[in-house]
């Protein structure tokens, strides 16, 4: 027996338009799954991005699509996901990755930032709803949320920003409990401060602040999360439910 063999299962990536989303999908590829991406909106910077992500996992010699989608139209993704398993297979891993960040202060914020709240909420929201209803009719499925650990930290200038993460692992906490019973996990990884990744660390000064802060001395690299992705997409992760799995380099519990 292979642990954490994903084999045979169909993983969907949401959001997936840049270096971390790229990490998240090719490990679930490496580690056997066929790998179907979808944009967050409609914006062709973030097709191109899904399709060369896609490419990659196709070089692995995986199975999947990419679909151009707003994940906030709820009719439009229950058409997409529906396809999508026919021609793919059923979903039973789902990736939640849309994920952005403004940071500036909180007064200065123009009202279509505060819009924030839709990438990084409804547009995770409505995919869990829609993919969750056919993995609870399946009686099984794992769903995995990006979180930033700033959802219960306070960091200057992020306030919308935590906000949204805090949001993110409510849910995650709450749905977790509603679905276990059914045989769908959901858990989140809580992500610190990465390398390309939007948030506080790409500003130069702060950048330098936390390099030296982090036990490890250095910011993540998405590849830090390949490994907890597929272990909570698992069959070995089937007792682990409404969880957070920080993978942050020991930033959160630093003194």
């Amino acid at each position: 027996m292979t642990m954490f063999d994903l084999s045979g299962k169909h993983a969907l990536v949401t959001g997936a338009t840049g270096p971390l989303q790229r990490a998240l999908a090719v490990g679930l590829a490496e580690a056997g799954a066929d790998v179907s991406l979808t944009t967050a909106t409609t914006e062709t910077a973030e097709e191109v991005q899904a399709n060369s992500i896609l490419n990659e996992c196709w070089s692995i010699g995986r199975r999947g699509e990419a679909l151009t989608l707003d994940l906030a139209d709820e009719a439009a993704v229950e058409e997409a996901v529906a396809g999508l398993e026919e021609r793919i297979g059923a979903i039973s891993i789902l990736v939640n990755a849309s994920h952005a960040a403004v940071v500036k202060p909180f007064v200065e914020m123009a009202e279509d930032e505060l819009g924030l709240f839709d990438r990084n909420v409804r547009r995770v929201l409505i995919p869990t709803r829609v993919v969750g209803k056919r993995m609870l009719e399946r009686g099984q499925g794992r769903v995995v949320n990006i979180a930033s650990i700033l959802g219960d930290r306070g960091v200057p200038n992020c306030a919308v920003y935590s906000a949204t993460q805090g949001a993110i692992v409510g849910f995650t906490k709450s749905l977790g409990i509603e679905w276990i019973r059914q045989g769908v996990t959901v858990n989140a990884l809580g992500i610190g401060f990465y390398e390309d990744v939007p948030g506080p660390q790409q500003d130069p000064a702060l950048r330098e602040i936390l390099e030296k802060y982090i036990p490890v001395r250095r910011l993540g690299q998405a590849s830090d999360l390949q490994g907890a992705v597929v272990y909570l997409a698992s069959d070995e992760a089937r007792f682990v439910d409404s969880e957070v799995l920080v993978v942050d380099g020991a930033i959160s519990v630093h003194a």
